[in-house]
């Protein structure tokens, strides 16, 4: 008889406008632990979040690694970490582990704001974002309450977007300001020397998103500077 344990599942979900290609080396990294992982590629520009929570759930159920008594464990960048606690909120998955969100627009982007209220680029943010868009203003009211699951949340503080320092106050990652990745609920917070477009791709991101879910807490000693 087989005894060995199931291994844990890890499910990725990447950001607007991008792919799971961009979530490979965090697959890697969490197959070489000895996790399972489904790394999802979902139509982001075409839906709401709500039909990108269903789209995922879909996804989840018909994964090979997924059974009624696997954990599951979500890593994400971005909006994917909206749709998260869209799906948590309504799904409840019943060995529910931890969750890691990598730059994650909790409350929104002023950058969103910008570009959703400027008469002459708010229908050209819509064509190319998609349905979502108006949801990542940041008076967007998404649900509330809903963080009751050990989430660790890493936030950027570094910045290519040559129009953030007019848009963003404080910290950010260029897109989204590092208290707004912040929420009520939260379990740990870090923030990292990280730009938002390519922070799935810093080794010291990922060693924190592995940590993280081996331990529920980030390595705050490790983050810090000489």
């Amino acid at each position: 008889m087989n005894t060995e344990k199931p291994k844990e599942l890890i499910v990725l979900l990447h950001g607007i406008l991008r792919s799971k290609t961009d979530m490979l080396m965090l697959k890697n990294v969490f197959q070489k632990n000895n996790y399972a992982v489904l790394n999802i590629l979902y139509p982001s520009r075409k839906f709401e979040l709500e039909d990108l929570r269903d789209f995922v759930h879909d996804k989840i159920m018909t994964c090979e690694d997924y059974h009624e008594d696997t954990v599951i464990n979500f890593v994400t960048h971005s909006m994917g970490g909206l749709i998260t606690r869209y799906y948590i909120a309504k799904y409840k998955p019943k060995n529910l582990g931890k969750v890691v969100m990598l730059g994650p627009p909790n409350t929104g982007s002023e950058l969103a704001d910008w570009l959703h209220d400027t008469k002459v680029i708010a229908p050209i943010f819509r064509t190319i974002f998609g349905p979502a868009s108006d949801q990542l203003t940041t008076d967007y009211e998404h649900i509330d309450g809903d963080i009751t699951y050990p989430l660790g949340i890493i936030a950027g503080n570094m910045s290519v977007n040559p129009l953030s320092p007019w848009l963003l106050e404080g910290e950010h990652d260029g897109i989204v300001p590092v208290e707004r990745t912040k929420i009520e609920g939260m379990t740990d917070h870090i923030i990292m020397a990280a730009t938002h477009s390519f922070m799935m791709f810093n080794g010291d991101v990922m060693a924190q998103a592995l940590h993280f879910l081996q331990h529920s807490k980030f390595d705050h000693d490790a983050n810090k500077t000489p």
